[in-house]
């Protein structure tokens, strides 16, 4: 009984040729493309349902009422604010994958025919078109990473803070820190 069939690519390319750095170059480039496209936001692991920036109630005389009604809006607001920019964010890097896995098929195409025109048939042309066009597609996908707003510099805590100081209170701790 015959099983499926398999390929074999030969590997031609001597280590330490320009071939060889030239991939390995490439698949650094693609790496670091596709890398660029994670961050970390500050105050990602807080739970804002808790957060409280530091504010001196007493000694600015706030209403303490008051300053838990505000402080619950805000962190409501820190919420919703988060929420919409996890769903822009997961749209945004699904966008960059796509254009990396586009960028490395389309790469792959245009190595297969420099392989059929040098009739080399041995993968090297098709692997580094497809190296690539995945770290362009990469690059190209990751420029549209809108990475300017307030939450993805200083996280939901920031916008609590914030929302806090334009309601009039005075924030004691770094912003997006609290206490």
């Amino acid at each position: 009984m015959l099983g499926p069939p398999t390929f074999r690519i030969q590997n031609s390319i001597k280590e330490g040729s320009i071939m060889h750095k030239t991939k390995l170059l490439i698949a650094g480039m693609t790496t670091a493309a596709l890398a660029s496209c994670a961050t970390i936001e500050s105050g990602q692991g807080i739970d804002i349902t808790t957060y409280k920036p530091v504010i001196d109630a007493k000694g600015m005389g706030y209403d303490q009422v008051k300053l838990n009604m505000d402080l619950q809006e805000c962190r409501q607001i820190g919420y919703e604010v988060k929420a919409r920019y996890d769903a822009q964010r997961k749209r945004e890097t699904d966008a960059a994958w796509k254009k990396a896995a586009l960028g490395a098929l389309a790469g792959a195409a245009v190595g297969a025919v420099v392989d059929k025109a040098y009739d080399k048939y041995d993968g090297e042309a098709i692997t580094a078109g497809a190296l690539a066009g995945a770290g362009i597609g990469a690059a190209v996908g990751s420029d549209g990473v809108d990475y300017t707003r307030q939450v993805v510099k200083f996280g939901p805590t920031s916008i609590i803070d914030r929302c806090m100081a334009n309601r009039g209170y005075v924030i004691l701790s770094a912003e997006g820190y609290g206490g």
